[in-house]
């Protein structure tokens, strides 16, 4: 196949110019599909082995607690969950 590079012919084999074009469009589809829906959002230590955290799942966010040896969910918090007001009304139910 031939080609023309900055004013010279060159002459490339069909499985190279082939190759080169698979290979850029494989390195394009992987960046599109990089984009990943879940996300940790923020996390808070409690000490102990314990935590909460906000964590994503495409537009929704939820309320998660975990210690040593179970993960919870606290609260589904949607797309504009605020976390202090969330907790704080999880710990009152916790009394």
């Amino acid at each position: 196949m031939n080609s023309a590079v900055a004013g010279r012919v060159t002459h490339e084999p069909a499985w190279l110019v082939l190759w080169a074009r698979l290979s850029g469009w494989w390195r394009q589809a992987g960046a599109r599909s990089r984009h990943r829906r879940l996300r940790l959002c923020e996390t808070l230590s409690l000490g102990e082995k314990r935590f909460v955290a906000v964590v994503q799942f495409e537009t929704q966010r939820f309320l998660i607690g975990g210690g040593a040896s179970s993960v919870n969910l606290l609260a589904r918090l949607g797309e504009t969950g605020d976390f202090p007001e969330v907790l704080t009304e999880w710990c009152e139910r916790q009394r």
